[in-house]
């Protein structure tokens, strides 16, 4: 099992708090004693400080490809009919008052099983609308570019669609949790 562990264990240390809050253990108490949230003490196990994790085992840990995300889960919305855009791509669609063509595009983080649910409609969705005249694109919206999506992309949670459309300078949110084709293409629709 790869748990990181306290290297402060190997000295006889049998709590697992982080380095500045763990303490040894004296005879007769439990090995929390004094580190209950509901106790009254300053020392707390918050888990934050060096320590806790290999810092070689992180460094060696793969990160995504754009930066703006948690390691380690897959990719999602991978077709070529979906546009992959980046924080600058994003950016100038929000910009853009005058879009040539509508887009729909989905702030998600691929760790997200609600995001990972509708992956398989939103991939039928784009395939649909490919030479329809509407853009079908996902923006990796976790990570580093949370705050961005919050202020600027009506992000609350995953997964948000947002439909720019041609004649407006702001996407309009899609407001309902039903993420089928259909669904998802009426919506489309109705706002071209």
């Amino acid at each position: 099992m790869d748990v990181p562990v306290n290297t402060l264990h190997a000295q006889g240390y049998v709590s697992i708090g982080c380095e500045p809050c763990t303490r040894p253990v004296l005879p007769g108490q439990h090995e929390r004693e004094g580190r209950w949230w509901w106790e009254d003490a300053k020392a707390k196990e918050c888990g934050l400080h060096k320590g806790n994790i290999d810092k070689d085992a992180q460094a060696a840990a793969p990160r995504s490809a754009n930066g703006n995300g948690s390691a380690g889960a897959p990719d999602i919305f991978e077709s070529p009919a979906v546009v992959s855009l980046t924080r600058t791509g994003i950016e100038n669609l929000l910009r853009l008052e005058n879009r040539a063509e509508p887009w729909l595009v989905v702030l998600y983080a691929p760790w997200c099983p609600f995001c990972q649910a509708m992956e398989a409609s939103y991939v039928e969705l784009a395939e649909k609308l490919a030479g329809s005249g509407v853009k079908v694109a996902k923006f990796r919206a976790d990570g580093e570019q949370k705050p961005f999506a919050q202020a600027e992309l009506q992000l609350q949670s995953f997964p948000t669609v947002l439909l720019f459309p041609g004649r407006t300078a702001r996407p309009i949110k899609y407001p309902s949790e039903k993420r089928d084709v259909d669904s998802l293409l009426a919506f489309v629709n109705s706002l071209r």
